[in-house]
């Protein structure tokens, strides 16, 4: 014997309501996905730009050495070491790790009412 589930209007309203806003909830986190790539991706542009910058003034300071102060040269080493791994590791927690791509996932919870026997 079959019994047939009597689905209402209110029933419908809701799944629909339920439906809409697992959308919205999607669209939002497509969204902030979206924003956090590009974020990452400006980061790591800017990176290679700063580091780029930074390693070409310390070398030239640092091979043209008679040419400034001991403190200049002592700074424009310490800037090289120091500046380009900190760059490094910060681009590599921000922008390059793989803890930091989030995956999309469906959203939507709601199901079909099954007929109980």
């Amino acid at each position: 014997m079959t019994k047939n589930v009597s689905i209402t209007p209110v029933m419908v309203e809701r799944a629909a309501e339920q439906l809409r806003q697992e959308r919205e909830t999607f669209d939002q986190q497509k969204r902030h996905d979206h924003l956090w790539f590009v974020l990452r991706l400006s980061m790591g542009f800017a990176s290679i730009v700063l580091m780029g910058a930074v390693m070409i003034v310390s070398t030239y300071i640092l091979f043209k050495n008679a040419d400034f102060p001991k403190e200049v040269v002592i700074s424009a080493g310490g800037a090289l070491f120091v500046d380009v791994l900190g760059l490094l590791v910060g681009v590599w927690k921000i922008v390059l790790s793989p803890q930091s791509v989030t995956r999309l996932q469906p959203t939507t919870s709601s199901s079909i009412p099954t007929v109980k026997e």
